[in-house]
């Protein structure tokens, strides 16, 4: 392989030469600052620190003149302090010229120094002479000359000062300009080489990776069968495209064994769903044999039961061959080696070191041949229910799908077995339940009936007898008899109840409907129960609106508003209030029967139509009750197609509430 196909040569050929640039870029522009830098630094620290002592000395020299001048012509004495002072500030500005001059400015430094020290002389002698003399007068005029020479050499000096400022200010424009153009050109010889080297890298590197994007992008989308091309590109990119190349086949590899996988585990699902749908116990075992040898492909399947397991077959195979055939030792083996969840499989590495096949049951293999061998113990819930052993002739060992897969068949099948037996109890529990039920309807009808004709007979004698038919009776024997015609009437209300719970059960219950005025079976019902409420001191009330026809059974209809208004009045302290209640809704009749009395506890009212209920605070107050009477309220209700809803609050009292389609 060449270098330049690699990625790294390409790259490091394009940033080389841009790292290239990128560099000279920096060394002319720091070269040109280095240069303005010294341009300015002489500027700073030595022309213009010499501008500004020269132009210092020159007013120094100024001062005193004009200072020594008045004093000449005027004779003032202050004008001379003046001059004093500029006499001492020449010594100071003078050592500052010295040391500022360097080798070029030092011959003109030191001539104006020259021409002041000779005015300083002459002015010496001038300051002598007395103010407003002739000598005074002299003075002056040769003062005045001898200032002009070196304010000449002064301004000279200051002329060639300037001169060197602009010189240095030119050559510090000249290396901008210099500058700027180097680093203009080098920028855009850096911005054309990055756009050749980046249209380059495009063409090399860019677009073939891209390509290889593209290829991983649409294999994602479902196109399995691309591939990338793995010859085009840097050598990099072409180790990348055959590394997608050998994923996608190794993806590819994976998936037709996720495949195989997952319907292996929708067969063996299906398997299951069979094998628990069986009743059977043994069509269940058998189902689980044909199921694993065609899905796990065993030539040979069998199951064991362990002893002591009743209900079930103890030996099932494929086809039969524990039966004298090839597995009849193996059948002969005991499973008592494995225990709840243990597996074991030929050369199979996870195998526990714990459990360990017998000698017997490794020689019974042998026996069917040197094929791979796979036992799974079999349990239902906590119970270990024997084993089932698949054996293949030839071919592959056992792999850990398959393992996974025959552990799954084995615990349906463990369920499976747990179920059918579960269902054949069931089977005979129902069908002895409905032998008592039979024979529990039977004896209330017959008990009914068998107590019916004594009662009879009983409550017709003592009314005879309260008639006096059989002579006069004493009041306490008549109390005596009226207490005995009232547990007669109770009995032969209760006998009725169950004979009637006794027609619902067995579906003898009959609802013949017919026309019926509702106002008039409420009016007879009221009557009925007129003395009982007028005994207990409870007040009846009625809102029934007229007229309320609908088509039902009139003697179920009595029944329901007699047991109703009964149980109210009995459940109702003294004082208290029953009132019946019935309306036209649209196309039904509402029956309403509300009191003030005892109340439901909230808790038991879920369980207030059950045979047999009755509300505790009924209990502890020793109100006398079957239980009975809304049972059969709510059959007849729902015979007719009705609905009926309580609503109670213990010391507050119930409302029953009924609705009857009116036709």
């Amino acid at each position: 392989m060449r270098r330049d196909r690699s990625v790294g040569r390409l790259l490091t050929r394009a940033f080389g030469l841009l790292v290239a640039l990128i560099v000279l870029s920096g060394a002319a522009e720091t070269t040109a600052l280095i240069m303005q830098r010294r341009v300015v630094d002489e500027l700073s620290s030595h022309v213009q620190p010499l501008e500004l002592a020269n132009a210092e000395m020159h007013s120094v020299l100024a001062d005193a003149q004009r200072s020594l001048r008045g004093y000449l012509l005027t004779g003032d004495g202050q004008l001379l302090d003046t001059y004093h002072v500029a006499r001492s500030s020449y010594a100071v500005t003078g050592r500052k010229l010295r040391d500022l001059a360097q080798d070029r400015e030092a011959g003109r430094v030191s001539r104006q120094l020259q021409e002041a020290d000779a005015w300083w002389v002459l002015a010496e002698r001038q300051r002598e002479a007395p103010p407003r003399s002739e000598a005074a007068a002299g003075y002056v005029t040769e003062g005045k000359r001898l200032f002009q020479q070196f304010a000449a050499e002064n301004r000279a000096f200051d002329a060639d000062l300037a001169g060197r400022v602009a010189d240095l200010q030119e050559r510090s424009a000249r290396l901008s300009v210099v500058t700027t153009v180097v680093v203009v050109v080098l920028t855009l010889l850096a911005a054309v080489t990055a756009a050749l080297a980046a249209v380059h890298v495009a063409g090399r590197i860019t677009r073939p990776l891209a390509r290889v994007v593209s290829v991983i992008d649409r294999r994602r989308s479902g196109e399995l069968d691309l591939r990338a091309d793995a010859g085009e590109g840097p050598i990099e990119i072409q180790a990348v495209a055959q590394a997608v190349n050998e994923m996608a086949e190794r993806g590819d590899r994976i998936r037709r064994a996720e495949q195989d996988v997952a319907r292996l585990r929708a067969a063996v699902r299906q398997l299951g769903y069979r094998i628990r749908a069986h009743l059977k116990v043994e069509d269940a075992i058998h189902e689980a044999v044909r199921g694993l040898a065609e899905i796990i492909g065993a030539d040979h399947v069998l199951v064991r039961m362990a002893p002591g397991q009743t209900d079930v077959p103890p030996l099932v195979s494929l086809h039969d061959e524990h039966v004298g055939g090839v597995l009849k030792e193996l059948a002969d083996c005991d499973v008592g080696w494995l225990g709840l969840g243990d597996v074991w499989a030929t050369d199979d590495p996870s195998a526990e070191a714990d459990v360990q096949p017998p000698e017997a049951e490794r020689h019974a293999w042998a026996a069917v041949g040197d094929g791979p061998v796979l036992t799974v113990a079999v349990g239902g819930g906590d119970e270990r229910l024997g084993a089932l052993t698949l054996i293949r002739d030839g071919g592959p060992g056992w792999t850990a799908v398959d393992v996974r897969l025959v552990e799954s068949i084995a615990a349906d099948l463990g369920r499976g077995v747990h179920h059918a037996r579960l269902y054949e109890r069931e089977q005979h529990l129902v069908a002895r339940l409905q032998e008592l039920d039979t024979a529990k309807n039977d004896f209330m009808s017959t008990v009914s009936h068998e107590l019916r004709t004594p009662l009879t007979s009983i409550a017709g004698y003592v009314e005879l007898l309260l008639d006096a038919e059989a002579g006069e009776l004493e009041p306490p024997q008549q109390r005596m008899l009226q207490v005995i015609g009232r547990n007669t009437r109770r009995l032969r209300e209760l006998i009725e109840d169950m004979l009637i719970l006794s027609k619902i059960e067995s579906g003898a219950f009959r609802t013949t409907r017919a026309p019926v005025d509702l106002v008039a079976v409420a009016e007879q019902v009221l009557a009925a129960i007129a003395p009982a409420a007028a005994k207990a001191t409870v007040e009846l009330r009625t809102e029934v609106e007229r007229p309320l026809e609908l088509s039902a059974d009139a003697e179920q209809l009595d029944r329901v508003l007699m047991n109703l208004l009964s149980n109210a009045v009995k459940f109702t302290p003294a004082g208290g209030t029953v009132t019946l209640a019935a309306r036209r809704d649209d196309d039904e009749v509402v029956l309403v029967v509300a009191d003030t009395g005892i109340g439901i506890p909230a808790a038991e009212q879920q369980s207030l139509f059950g045979r047999f209920f009755r509300a505790s605070n009924a209990i502890r107050q020793a109100i006398p009750g079957t239980g009975l009477g809304l049972a059969i309220v709510r059959t007849i209700v729902e015979n007719h197609g009705g609905r009926i809803e309580v609503a109670s609050a213990v010391g507050e009292g119930t409302t029953v509430t009924i609705r009857l389609p009116v036709q």
